[in-house]
């Protein structure tokens, strides 16, 4: 029982810490005490020290030797280095997902597309990303690939923590949605068209980087996550 209970705690203060992070409450560069935090959590250090822990391996904390842990401050070569790997998975994803997913399957990934959506037309862009990677996570899920979706979601939550710092640092980026680079995936999925379906993923990533690129000429638009 006291595995459990330990499980419990660790993972809740990693989550709390998590959305914290991708909130934007704790800025990169931030330094998290074990101490401090094990005072704030009301718990002994083995939980913080193993939450600690499960953030460094999803990339969203780092641990300095001599100097302690802190949040991480993620670069555009890290966003780089995370599209080049998301690319290259959810091609495979969506091959997979075509091969394996039932229809009914099928059909809550479409509902999953008309979330993401409809976030993008609200005034949320943090529920926007949320949304819009849970539609990513779905197909890769459909995969039935469990280390397929298990690097999904180590890349997950840097592809968040990047965007915003994507957004923060460069102010020419507003608020307009993506175009239907998600419904081009979803339709081809559903057609069960694999050459289709990589086109439209990769296509996906191409428009991403267009918009960060043109961020740096002063362009207008968010990119998809």
């Amino acid at each position: 029982m006291a595995t459990i209970d330990h499980k419990q705690l660790w993972q809740a203060v990693a989550d709390q810490l998590r959305d914290e992070i991708l909130e934007g409450r704790l800025p990169a560069g931030s330094r998290l005490v074990e101490t401090e935090l094990a005072d704030r959590f009301g718990v002994s250090r083995g939980p913080i020290r193993d939450a600690l822990t499960e953030l460094a391996r999803t990339g969203l904390a780092v641990d300095l030797p001599r100097r302690g842990t802190f949040v991480s401050s993620l670069t555009e070569a890290d966003l780089n280095e995370v599209y080049v790997i998301r690319r290259a998975i959810e091609e495979v994803a969506v091959r997979l997902a075509i091969s394996h997913a039932t229809d009914e399957e099928l059909t809550d990934l479409r509902a999953a597309l008309e979330v993401v959506e409809d976030a993008y037309r609200g005034p949320d862009l943090a529920a926007a990303w949320d949304a819009d990677m849970e539609f990513h996570r779905s197909y890769c899920r459909l995969s039935g690939n469990g280390r397929l979706l298990a690097v999904f979601e180590q890349l997950a939550s840097q592809t968040v923590l990047l965007m915003r710092t994507a957004v923060a640092t460069r102010s020419s980026l507003a608020w307009i949605p993506p175009v239907e680079v998600h419904r081009h995936i979803a339709d081809a999925i559903g057609a069960r068209d694999p050459q289709r379906a990589t086109d439209a993923v990769a296509a996906h990533y191409r428009y991403t980087e267009e918009r960060l690129s043109a961020a740096d000429r002063g362009g207008d638009s968010v990119p998809a996550a």
